[in-house]
């Protein structure tokens, strides 16, 4: 065999070799590629899906609210009329008001923050006491650190526009002068977030959670040690 044939020989050899080498490169770039994909549609997949009933409220709200709210579906619950709207103090932040009321509350109001600062879910509503007092619950969900936090502020009747007792000594002291126990706090709380907006929630949409399960959510009570 002549120097020039080995080195020929030599070369084809190198060329398979490269080339059995350039189909396993081809193979393993192939399967890293959809490895890659399959990794970023968890990343964007899953961190959307709800941990928890009020981020249930939450997203399918966001989707709706532009067109057909879907909080117009529960009965006796009333979007805000101007909605929606492009006015920009009002346009991220849709509103509504249960028109039917269970027996003894007032002013159940829903509001979402889809905009600037800190977006959520508002529940809020009132109960008149046999006193000149007014009992204003609120239940704010921060979707960000999945937290919903139950407070209590106090009117004074007959109210002024815009004041309310918010200190926390000073309503713990309103709630003893009436005789106003943290048991009553959390009934109240129960009639009307979980045995009605929660419910009536479960009764529009196919719910993974309910009243009785929130999921994966810190619930924080300010008159829990009350």
């Amino acid at each position: 065999m002549t120097a020039s044939t080995r080195q020929a020989i030599m070369a084809m050899s190198r060329l398979k070799l490269s080339g059995r080498i350039g189909d396993s490169m081809k193979k393993i770039l192939g399967v890293l590629t959809i490895i890659v994909l399959l990794v970023s549609v968890c990343f964007y997949f899953f961190p959307k899906q709800p941990k928890n009933i009020f981020d249930e409220i939450y997203q399918e709200t966001e989707k709706t609210y532009r067109s057909n709210n879907i909080l117009r579906h529960i009965d006796g619950f009333k979007i805000r009329p101007d909605w929606p709207s492009d006015d920009p103090n009002i346009s991220y932040t849709p509103f509504g008001k249960y028109e039917t009321l269970p027996k003894g509350y007032s002013d159940i109001t829903i509001d979402l923050n889809f905009g600037k600062g800190i977006k959520g879910v508002l529940i809020l509503f009132e109960r008149k006491t046999n006193s000149n007092i007014t009992l204003w619950y609120s239940a704010h969900y921060n979707m960000q650190k999945k937290v919903l936090k139950k407070e209590l502020a106090i009117f004074e009747e007959p109210r002024k526009p815009g004041q309310f007792i918010d200190d926390e000594e000073k309503v713990r002291e309103y709630l003893r002068k009436n005789n106003i126990s943290k048991e009553e706090l959390e009934k109240d709380y129960d009639e009307i977030i979980n045995q009605k907006v929660l419910k009536d929630w479960c009764s529009i949409y196919d719910s993974k959670y309910s009243s009785g399960n929130y999921g994966e959510v810190k619930v924080e009570t300010q008159w829990e040690n009350w």
